[in-house]
């Protein structure tokens, strides 16, 4: 018999969960985020502040995009720029950007449809000079002084990029990532590299790091165009170049678990294509780090890590509607008896 305290934890969640509780999340969450555009602390003032650019790939989300660019606007940072990449919307995105170009440092970047990948090299590839650089997805949100504590730890050590933690949000509940638990669990940590922090390999996401750009572009990181879960083989190649990185164990990022319209990439986990995609970036990934171990810069600690992480998540996400054929691929990156 099921524990009864579960079973109420479980409905409470569901029911936090529904669409009507996600609007509730973002109205609360948009006057939260309009009060602190006008009171929150800024960025050391009256002291020159690094230039940080924000690079958001933008494709129908008319629904969310207000809250995401409320978000950038309460950070209060200084010297911001921000570059929105429009990827062929079809419904009032572009129309909700435009708004707010009266409101931000805003310029909009308008493309055909290419995918996400492509938006954020378009975005990239427009960035005429700055100091820093950080994505953001569009049906996202920055938290509270996101911006300030990344910029203030990479200025303290001086490394290359800071990635933060993650809070996922789903209606109008709170919970930690599930994937990338055990490495923030470590707390702050400093001046690593990726052989000294191999769990670093848990978390692979673009949308939660701040990059020095002179490190970006020297590092020649690029999003596959065309694909699905397109960050997953740049950021390793990030992992991978890094002198020294820092992780943050202090939220950045509100991601949204959608409860209505289309579905995020990350929820969607039946579609093949997406289950090919996802074999296909963990065989870049695998060929990206028996390089590094080669050349020194990993230890087989990390591919260790990295099958690990596949075993705990990547494999679990897909192994009720994968193929026989992409579960025998999956089997592949298994260690053995598993």
């Amino acid at each position: 018999m099921k524990n009864p305290l579960t079973l109420v934890a479980k409905a409470g969640y569901r029911l936090l969960s529904v669409s009507a509780a996600s609007r509730v999340s973002d109205i609360y969450l948009g006057a939260k985020f309009d009060y602190l555009a006008h009171f929150a602390k800024k960025f050391a003032p009256n002291i020159p502040t690094p230039k940080v650019t924000l690079v958001i790939p933008v494709y129908n989300v008319e629904r969310y995009l207000e809250l995401c660019l409320k978000s950038v606007r309460a950070q209060r940072y200084p010297n911001l720029d921000v570059i929105l990449v429009n990827d062929g919307s079809t419904d009032g995105s572009l129309a909700t950007a435009r708004k707010y170009q009266e409101k931000l440092p805003l310029h909009i970047v308008d493309q055909e449809n290419a995918g996400l990948g492509a938006a954020r090299n378009a975005g990239v590839a427009s960035i005429q000079s700055t100091d820093f650089l950080m994505f953001l997805d569009s049906d996202d949100a920055l938290a509270p002084g996101a911006l300030n504590a990344l910029v203030g730890q990479a200025i303290a050590t001086g490394s290359d990029f800071v990635i933060g933690d993650t809070t996922r949000m789903k209606g109008l509940t709170r919970l930690k990532r599930r994937d990338t638990r055990e490495l923030f669990a470590m707390g702050n940590q400093l001046r690593k590299t990726f052989a000294e922090l191999p769990k670093a390999i848990q978390d692979l996401t673009a949308w939660n790091r701040l990059f020095r750009f002179d490190f970006y572009k020297a590092s020649q990181i690029e999003f596959p165009n065309g694909v699905f879960f397109e960050d997953m083989a740049p950021m390793t190649k990030a992992l991978v170049e890094s002198k020294q990185f820092d992780v943050l164990a202090e939220t950045v990022i509100f991601w949204r678990v959608r409860t209505e319209g289309a579905k995020s990439i990350t929820q969607e986990t039946g579609q093949s294509q997406k289950i090919t995609d996802r074999l296909a970036s963990l065989s870049l990934q695998k060929k990206i780090l028996l390089s590094a171990i080669a050349s020194g810069r990993a230890t087989s600690e990390n591919l260790a890590e990295f099958y690990s992480r596949i075993k705990n998540h990547d494999f679990k996400l897909y192994e009720k509607t994968a193929s026989q054929k992409q579960l025998d691929l999956f089997a592949e990156f298994l260690e053995p008896g598993i």
